[in-house]
């Protein structure tokens, strides 16, 4: 097979324009991925964190100081490197305790004002003290 050489040279560079609009868009699409990678994570240790807080301020006589601890301790331990600025909330009453814990998962592309925002709530029934009902029966 013959090539015509009047048109020789008219593909030259094809592949390589061809490389300069593939290559960018492949590396987003690989840096989106990782980028839910990394939500999924710092998500996964709000959830965690939340649970946490809600575990210790479930015993009888714990305060919101000690469930706000354990879930910050635990935001703060676990979310290294993929949680920053978390922050937690804490409601207890007689009969629940409720916590809220956020913070914002770490970005791979610096992008000016996209803040990727991770909360998570756990609510469990606060432990009590009851007496057995003796009752009298027939």
């Amino acid at each position: 097979m013959r090539s015509d050489p009047a048109l020789a040279g008219h593909d030259r560079g094809a592949e390589s324009v061809g490389l300069a609009v593939l290559f960018p868009l492949t590396l987003v699409l690989i840096l989106s991925a990782v980028q839910g990678g990394l939500w999924w994570h710092a998500h996964a240790v709000v959830a965690q964190a939340a649970q946490a807080g809600a575990d210790a301020g479930r015993p009888v006589g714990a305060t919101t100081a000690v469930a706000v601890d354990a879930a910050r301790s635990f935001a703060t331990r676990a979310g290294r490197g993929v949680l920053s600025a978390p922050e937690v909330h804490v409601t207890q009453t007689v009969q629940t305790v409720h916590v809220d814990v956020s913070g914002t998962a770490i970005r791979l592309v610096p992008v000016p004002g996209l803040d990727i925002r991770v909360t998570a709530s756990a609510q469990v029934a606060k432990e009590r003290f009851t007496v057995p009902d003796t009752g009298s029966g027939p």
